[in-house]
């Protein structure tokens, strides 16, 4: 994700980590914060679900480190990585495609849900799976949000470092 701010927020944060570092520092981390939780839920929304579990595994983390404030949103599921990029055609296990024939197609029947798991490990091995983009949607959606927040952080070191020279 690639953001653009205007310079003089820039500047400030330039500014503000010569003149006041722990105090800059404190406001980029809380900004931070503000925009992975939003990012995360955001994708957390944009996800299809089926049991929940790729939604529940998508989580934040801000630090702050020697190089500056670093925030994190991924996911510890490697199928939210191929509901974001789809995949090639494989056959994949059709164990892993049961829960999802239970909970999307409500399938009860354990012969039934074997039967049509395999039918669509089938067809995943002809054609693949779509991309559905949801962590790019949600980056896209909230962008605007996110640069606002940096922004807004950006007036609050300004202001406290013309306070600071008063």
């Amino acid at each position: 994700m690639n953001l653009s701010i205007n310079m003089g927020s820039l500047q400030s944060f330039q500014r503000g980590l010569r003149e006041a570092p722990e105090y800059t520092d404190q406001v980029l981390l809380s900004a931070m914060t503000e925009a992975t939780l939003l990012l995360q839920r955001e994708w957390q929304e944009r996800l299809p679900r089926a049991s929940g579990l790729t939604a529940s595994s998508i989580t934040s983390d801000v630090a702050s480190t020697p190089a500056g404030v670093l925030g994190i949103v991924g996911s510890s599921q490697p199928s939210a990585l191929f509901v974001e990029l789809g995949t090639r055609p494989h056959m994949p296990p059709v164990a892993a495609i049961e829960p999802w024939v239970r909970a999307v197609l409500g399938i009860r029947e354990p012969k039934d849900v074997k039967r049509v798991a395999f039918l669509v490990a089938r067809k995943i091995a002809e054609e693949g799976t779509p991309a559905q983009r949801p962590m790019a949607r949600a980056a896209q959606a909230t962008e605007g949000q996110i640069v606002a927040m940096f922004e807004r952080a950006a007036d609050q070191v300004a202001k406290y470092l013309e306070g600071a020279a008063s």
